[in-house]
Parts: C-alpha cells; sequence; structure tokens
C-alpha cells in the first residue's frame, strides 16, 4: 500500500496536482480544492521538496490516487466513505467545500444547515452525516488549528476506539489523551510509545472511570 509520495509539485490545479518523484515517475493525486490552494500558496523552495499523503482507489477500471497534506484530511476522507451514498470522489468534493476543522465543528454541533449548504451535500445526506459520525471525526479543543494531534496516529486511534468501545465518549477521551500525553512528554520522547502504552491505559482508565 503507498502511503505517502515525496517529488517536486509541477503543476497545480484545482482539483488535482502533478508530482515528479527523484525516481522521474510522475503521479497525478487528485485532491481539495482547499488542499490545492494551500500548496499553491507555498514558496517555490517548498512545492520542490513536498511528501503527499495518499490513498489509492482500486477499481476494476481504473487507480486513482487522491492526495492530501495532513492525516487529519485523509482520515476525513476515509471516514466520508463509510457512510452509505459518499463514495470517494463526493468525499473529495466535500472536503474542497468546507475544512476539516469546519466539518467536524458543525458535526459536533449537529449543525445540518451549514452542512447542507456545502457542495455534495444535501439535507439528507447532512442528516447521515452527523449520525454516523459527530463521534468519530473529533478534533482536540485546545489545538483546533494544527495539523496535527494524537488521534491522528495510529496507535492512538486504536487507544482512543478501545476506550469509545467501553462506552466512553469519544471527545472526552481525545482530551484526556491529550492531557496525559502532554504530562508525559519527556518520557515518550525517550522511549517507545509501546513501552508506554500499558501506563497511559492505565492513566486513562482511572481518569475516566
Amino acid at each position: 500500500m503507498i502511503n505517502a509520495i515525496h517529488g517536486r509539485v509541477i503543476d497545480i490545479r484545482p482539483d488535482y496536482l502533478t508530482i515528479l518523484t527523484p525516481g522521474g515517475v510522475e503521479y497525478r493525486l487528485e485532491v481539495s480544492r482547499n488542499t490545492s490552494d494551500k500548496i499553491a500558496a507555498l514558496p517555490s523552495t517548498d512545492r520542490d521538496r513536498i511528501r503527499m499523503l495518499v490513498y489509492l482507489q482500486h477499481r476494476e477500471d481504473a487507480m486513482t490516487l487522491f492526495g492530501f497534506q495532513s492525516e487529519e484530511e485523509r482520515f476525513c476522507f476515509e471516514q466520508l466513505q463509510t457512510v452509505p451514498g459518499i463514495g470517494a470522489r463526493q468525499a473529495i468534493k466535500i472536503l474542497s467545500g468546507i475544512t476539516v476543522q469546519n466539518l467536524i465543528k458543525a458535526l459536533d454541533s449537529q449543525d445540518v444547515k451549514t452542512l447542507s449548504k456545502v457542495s455534495g451535500i444535501g439535507p439528507k445526506t447532512a442528516q447521515k452525516l452527523v449520525l454516523q459520525l459527530r463521534n468519530v471525526l473529533v478534533l482536540e479543543e485546545d489545538d483546533s488549528s494544527s495539523s496535527s494531534g494524537p488521534v491522528e496516529a495510529q496507535e492512538y486511534r486504536d487507544m482512543v476506539d478501545s476506550f469509545v468501545s467501553m462506552g466512553h465518549d469519544r471527545r472526552a477521551v481525545v482530551r484526556t489523551l491529550s492531557d496525559v500525553l502532554k504530562e508525559n512528554e519527556e518520557k515518550l520522547r525517550n522511549s517507545d510509545y509501546r513501552t508506554l502504552e500499558p501506563l497511559i491505559f492505565s492513566i486513562m482508565l482511572k481518569r475516566l472511570s
């Protein structure tokens, strides 16, 4: 599975960009308008050495690569496709019409009106999104503008999902995990996460009980 592509951006369009890798291979990545705008605004030196996360859609008649600048956007893209009636192209269209942060805020506040205004989402789809994704897509409250967070790392997502399956609210789990990780930042910097996982889990369990 391809996780990311490194290279130089040689063409930027509203809905896709082309990356030339050091090996001479050109990849066309379908991207959201928000992502293409961000990349277009980068200094040329940054566009010459860029890393794009990807999602490969493999169908019988075609293979399509979708590109993302952050794990948050890719995770949202993947989760949007779990909603009945939403495919990969509609998911990328939705992410072109609303930022990840605003999408999650709208889900959290059950703002169907705002969601319905996004291209690719009607009132019925907006209701489906709220019902299915409100407790799945979560941003850290004190770090909503950041493109990184503990919930993005797969090992942290797994821990969050474990506590959610135990009946805890996902937002409360993410907030608590963020606090625990910050308190143990030095230990995490000097040790492998897997070594400290039992300790972090134990602290989380006590605080959420």
